[in-house]
């Protein structure tokens, strides 16, 4: 009997047999109060042993949020999501920072994020999420400037395209994605959420764009440590997305060639590494 996570798990033995490890961790997105979905998410940090990145709205932020964290920073580590999560391209695929705003009012929106996101939280390294996972490329470049560590996004369509055919093709290292210099990237590539069908998104979809990602990494199209991220909407979620989560989660702490990181850590560490690099 063909089981959805074969393929996936036939990738992974290979890591496994190759003395690799693949990176994995979880980025959920659009917190600003406490909720019964929040600490379900809690929950399932706690069951599954690891840190998720929580992008919050620092403009809609509430005290009881702060409180709860404080109290779960094991769980969690915030990261800064837009300033309001406000859709400023009516009628187009929504985006607080897309390229309907003038790079001025983007900028200034960013500042008083971050100065807000600060007095919240004790970060040295604050990550900017844009909203809606859209940001025009100027605005990425500003951010290192503005005092954002680095960004959290989507994959790009290049990346994805190229992804998908290396699963077919496997050029093995031929060809490799450009370097990314405006500060430390991080990203989210597996939406546990099917958004047009409004629930979980299936198992063999899943499991397929994982076999993408593990393959790009393992054949040098993206660096073998790249962290490979699942994104969850824990105001979103209805019963068949938390058992969607706890599969995957289930399926990938059980294989050997898998390890979840501390998103904190890992933020805080490459940051120091870079700081380290000499400037030409």
């Amino acid at each position: 009997m063909i089981n959805s996570w074969d393929n996936a798990r036939q990738e992974l033995d290979i890591w496994a047999a190759s003395k690799l490890k693949a990176r994995f961790w979880i980025r959920d997105d659009d917190a600003f109060e406490t909720s019964l979905g929040l600490e379900r998410l809690r929950d399932v940090a706690v069951r599954f042993d690891t840190r998720i990145g929580l992008a919050i709205i620092p403009g809609k932020i509430t005290r009881g949020l702060q409180e709860f964290l404080a109290e779960n920073a094991r769980q969690f580590y915030p990261m800064c999501h837009g300033w309001r999560h406000i859709n400023y391209n009516a009628g187009k695929k929504p985006a607080e920072f897309g390229p309907d705003r003038p790079i001025s009012s983007m900028i200034a929106d960013t500042k008083s994020a971050l100065h807000l996101f600060k007095e919240c939280f004790d970060l040295s390294q604050p990550i900017f999420v844009p909203p809606f996972n859209r940001i025009t490329p100027a605005l990425v470049k500003s951010l290192p400037r503005v005092g954002f560590a680095g960004v959290s996004l989507m994959p790009s369509y290049l990346e994805r395209k190229l992804l998908q055919l290396n699963s077919r093709v496997q050029w093995g290292g031929m060809i490799k994605l450009p370097e990314f210099k405006d500060g430390l990237r991080i990203d989210v590539h597996l939406d546990v959420i099917d958004w047009r069908a409004g629930t979980a998104q299936r198992t063999k979809v899943v499991s397929d764009l994982l076999v993408q990602q593990l393959r790009g990494r393992r054949l040098g199209v993206v660096p073998s440590d790249s962290p490979i991220g699942l994104l969850t909407h824990h105001l979103a979620h209805d019963p068949p997305v938390w058992h969607a989560i706890d599969g995957i989660l289930d399926f990938l702490r059980s294989h050997e060639a898998v390890e979840f990181i501390d998103v904190g850590r890992w933020i805080e560490g490459n940051a120091a590494n870079r700081a380290c690099i000499p400037h030409r």
